[in-house]
C-alpha cells in the first residue's frame, strides 16, 4: 500500500521537476536574447559615463541640456506633428479604401505603401528632387514633414484599414437606426472602436520618425537638424565621443519611457488582447 500510494507523489514530484526546469530554460532563453538585444545600448551608457582616462562622470550629459535640447525638442514637434497629419491623411482613406467600391483596391494599396519597400537613399533623392524642382520647398521645415509623413503615413494606414476590416457593419447601421447621424455614429462608435488599429499606427509612426536620420539627411537644411542627425553628424565629424554617446543614450531613454507611458496608457486598452498579448 505505502508503494501504491507513493507512486503518484514520486509522479507529481517528477512532473513538478519538469515543469520548474521548463519555466527556468524558458526564462533563461529569453532573458539570454535580451541581454544580446540589449547590450549595444548598455555599452553605450557606459561609454558615455566614462572619461578617456576611465572615470565615471556624467560630464558628457552637459551638452544634453545646451544645444542638443533644441535638436531634441525639434524632432519631438516634427514626429508630433507628423503622427496627426499621417492621421487625418490615413482615417479618411482606410475608409474610403474599405467602405467605398473603388475598382483596383489591391494596385492602389500596394501604391500606397510604396514608401514601405523603397530604399531609404531612393527615397530621399527622389524627395529632393521633387521638392526642389516641383514643389519649391527644398531645406525647409515644410519639407521635412511632408518627406516624414510620405514615408510612415502607410504604417498608419494599414493598422487602420485592418481594424475597419474587422469592425462589422452592424454597430454603425445600429447607431443609425438609433437615430445617430453619420457624424455622431463616426465619432462616438466607429473612432473609438479603430482604436487598436490606431494606437498602433501611432507607435509606428514615432519610433520611425523620432529615430529617422538617413532621408533627414537628405532634406534637412541648416536649421532642421534633428537629435538623430545631430548625433550622426558628430559622430561622422568627431568620432564616437563620450558627448555623442551622451546625446545617443538620451534619444534611447526618450524612446524607451515613450512607449513605455505609450502601452501604459493606451496600449493596455487598444492594444493588449489584440495584436501584443
Amino acid at each position: 500500500m505505502a508503494t501504491l500510494a507513493g507512486a503518484p507523489v514520486g509522479r507529481e514530484r517528477r512532473i513538478f521537476s519538469f515543469t520548474w526546469l521548463w519555466n527556468a530554460l524558458a526564462h533563461g532563453y529569453v532573458w539570454a536574447w535580451l541581454g544580446v538585444f540589449a547590450l549595444p545600448f548598455l555599452a553605450t551608457l557606459a561609454y558615455s559615463l566614462r572619461t578617456p582616462d576611465g572615470v565615471w562622470t556624467l560630464s558628457a550629459y552637459q551638452y544634453v541640456f545646451g544645444s542638443f535640447k533644441e535638436n531634441l525638442l525639434l524632432s519631438v514637434q516634427t514626429t508630433i506633428i507628423t503622427i496627426i497629419l499621417n492621421l487625418l491623411i490615413s482615417i479618411p482613406a482606410a475608409y474610403a479604401i474599405v467602405r467605398a467600391p473603388i475598382p483596383g483596391k489591391s494596385f492602389l494599396l500596394s501604391a500606397l505603401n510604396l514608401s514601405l519597400y523603397t530604399p531609404a537613399a531612393v527615397m530621399g533623392v527622389s524627395l529632393v528632387i521633387a521638392y526642389a524642382f516641383l514643389f519649391g520647398i527644398p531645406q525647409t521645415m515644410t519639407g521635412l514633414i511632408a518627406a516624414y509623413v510620405v514615408g510612415t503615413f502607410p504604417l498608419m494606414l494599414v493598422p487602420i484599414i485592418v481594424a475597419l476590416r474587422d469592425l462589422p457593419l452592424m454597430f454603425e447601421e445600429a447607431a443609425r437606426t438609433l437615430g445617430a447621424t453619420r457624424m455622431q455614429s463616426f465619432f462616438r462608435i466607429e473612432l473609438p472602436l479603430l482604436g487598436p488599429g490606431i494606437s498602433a499606427g501611432i507607435l509606428l509612426t514615432f519610433v520611425i520618425v523620432f529615430n529617422e536620420f538617413l532621408v533627414t539627411l537628405f532634406i534637412a537644411g541648416p536649421g532642421t537638424t534633428t537629435a538623430a542627425l545631430r548625433v550622426y553628424n558628430l559622430t561622422r565629424t568627431a568620432g564616437f565621443q563620450p558627448s555623442t554617446a551622451a546625446l545617443a543614450t538620451t534619444m534611447q531613454l526618450v524612446s524607451f519611457v515613450v512607449v513605455l507611458l505609450f502601452f501604459r496608457f493606451f496600449g493596455s486598452r487598444y492594444l493588449k488582447g489584440t495584436y501584443l498579448i
